[in-house]
């Protein structure tokens, strides 16, 4: 979905959540939770052999690497009856975690079908895991960290919470972070829009204002108050030096994602450069001081995006029509695809609807 659009989509119903639920938002700045996380895992996970494509509730999977005439190996409903599309995550084992405001199924592979009967485990939502409303929670994301702990954002009260591994009918939030509490660094930013990890098990949060949306920092182990990035970065994704493959001519850490902002900085005595809404990649570690701009562009609106280091590949669905574009990686400037898959659930289904694309093994 075009990132000012999804801005606007998200105020509104921000607003509305907080009206019928009677929350006022956060109620404090701090990480609370148990101490002592696990430490990250060192052990690599498996190559991807599978990528998986969510438009809109319906799930694709697809065999890697992709060709002009790749078709879905399967197509899968992936919550039924709903109503609505459900949030989902897949961890870096292709295990599958797929929650509707009142239950989470968890799935193992091999992924066949998302009947509740195949289900390895159902989990009921309670306050002891998320702030629950009349009608549940209102999740908007969930996403694994490299450790197979999942994490729920929720828009009743700003809540960010973790449910650690393994998890189990008795798990509850090991870990909440709240935001836009007044003071803190998230002040004013209580609408939560997407999670995403680094390898190091860093959390970030793209949230939004009234006004604006940044991406929000918290790294291992949550000990600290989520902080700035400085960009208005949507489906963000983090590619680090060791996910390439030895052979690789260039093997850098980049950050990539739907950015809007200036693409340079204005020259002396100038007005400030006008923002852009465009897909972008950014060099790791990022260095304020000599400006947050991207290094390279693409004159594209991405609903989702996921990097493929071995595979120097970059896939993103295209926010207008659904379409599944391969790019190079690292970007080049100004890229096109190296090829394109159209969207098979039709305009529905396609068009500025939700999506997301996860690889596994």
């Amino acid at each position: 979905m075009k990132t000012t659009a999804l801005f606007a989509f998200v105020m509104g119903i921000g607003s509305a959540v907080v009206a019928i639920s009677g929350c006022g938002g956060a109620t404090g700045p701090a990480p609370i939770g148990l101490p002592n996380p696990p430490p990250p895992q060192t052990t690599p996970t498996p190559p991807a052999r599978r990528l998986y494509v969510d438009h809109n509730g319906t799930l694709y999977e697809y065999a890697l690497p992709l060709t002009n005439g790749s078709k879905p190996r399967r197509t899968l409903q992936e919550w039924p009856g709903l109503g609505l599309p459900p949030q989902i995550a897949v961890d870096p084992y292709g295990n599958v975690a797929i929650a509707s405001p009142r239950f989470i199924r968890f799935f193992h592979p091999p992924i066949v079908s998302f009947d509740a009967s195949r289900a390895k485990l159902i989990l009921k939502l309670t306050p002891a895991i998320t702030e629950i409303g009349v009608s549940g929670a209102d999740l908007v994301d969930i996403e694994y960290d490299p450790n197979q702990n999942l994490w729920l954002l929720n828009n009743l009260g700003g809540e960010v919470s973790e449910l650690r591994a393994p998890i189990s009918k008795s798990s509850v939030a090991a870990l909440t972070i709240e935001f836009g509490a007044p003071g803190s660094k998230t002040a004013g930013f209580s609408t939560l829009i997407q999670a995403r990890f680094d390898v190091n098990a860093a959390l970030y949060v793209y949230a939004s204002s009234t006004q604006r949306a940044r991406v929000f920092k918290v790294g291992f182990p949550y000990a600290k108050p989520p902080g700035s990035i400085g960009l208005n970065l949507a489906q963000a994704d983090f590619v680090d030096s060791s996910q390439w493959l030895p052979t690789a001519p260039q093997q850098p850490s980049l950050l990539l994602g739907q950015y809007f902002g200036p693409l340079r900085s204005p020259h002396p005595g100038s007005p400030p450069s006008p923002p852009v809404d465009v897909m972008s990649q950014f060099a790791e570690p990022l260095n304020p001081q000599l400006g947050l701009f991207p290094d390279a562009h693409v004159n594209t609106l991405v609903g989702a995006l996921m990097a493929d280091p071995p595979r120097t590949s970059l896939y993103t669905l295209s926010a207008a029509n659904g379409s599944l574009d391969v790019y190079g990686l690292p970007l080049p400037g100004h890229a096109k695809p190296k090829l394109s898959l159209r969207c098979l659930g039709g305009p529905p289904s396609c068009n500025q609807k939700t999506e997301h694309l996860f690889l596994a093994p």
